[in-house]
């Protein structure tokens, strides 16, 4: 039985987020045309379209962070290390990663904690699925918290990726890989 690395570990979890990203945009896709056909077909409209749209699209965002960040696509300063000599820039990369680490456990924290005091308001949107579809009968929508923890999760998901990325260094301190060689293997997980 081969030993869990890493990329082992990593290629499930891309996978799976890829998947709820991709069923997100078909969603979007899907309620969108329904509304627009709807409004320039009929003259009718769902009224719940607009904000589910709106609530889909901030999990959308926050869900594809750490995508984004594996992919070199978040904003960074890496010209500085790639011209340093190797532990130095092992060093800064490890700092870099502890930093961003610890920005992103304070949005969690802070993050959750506005969701549970700002989201015990429903969401509409749901609230007039619900009525339609079960009259007087409805249970009663979610709150708006679900819709503001898209924060937390999303910062949470990437601070997963970010102690990968300061384990990986600090490995290669020890191990004598350069940090190009640690960018050079995340770029060919990427492509499988």
């Amino acid at each position: 039985m081969s030993a869990m690395t890493f990329s082992s570990l990593q290629r499930p979890f891309r996978r799976a987020l890829r998947g709820l990203l991709v069923t997100i945009v078909g969603a979007l896709l899907v309620i969108m045309i329904v509304q627009i056909v709807l409004r320039y077909g009929f003259s009718a409209s769902l009224l719940w379209a607009e904000e589910v749209c709106r609530y889909l699209l901030i999990w959308l965002a926050f869900l594809a962070v750490p995508l984004a960040f594996e992919r070199g696509e978040v904003a960074s300063l890496t010209f500085l290390s790639v011209r340093m000599a190797r532990v130095p820039a092992l060093v800064l990369a490890s700092v870099t990663a502890l930093l961003s680490l610890i920005l992103c456990l304070l949005l969690v924290y802070y993050g959750w904690r506005f969701a549970d005091m700002a989201g015990r308001a429903t969401i509409p949107a749901i609230r007039f699925i619900l009525e339609d579809l079960f009259g007087a009968n409805a249970p009663e929508a979610p709150g708006t918290f679900w819709v503001y923890v898209a924060l937390p999760v999303g910062m949470g998901l990437l601070a997963l990726r970010l102690i990968g990325d300061l384990v990986l260094c600090l490995r290669a301190i020890s191990s004598g890989d350069t940090l190009g060689d640690i960018l050079m293997r995340t770029e060919t997980e990427l492509a499988e």
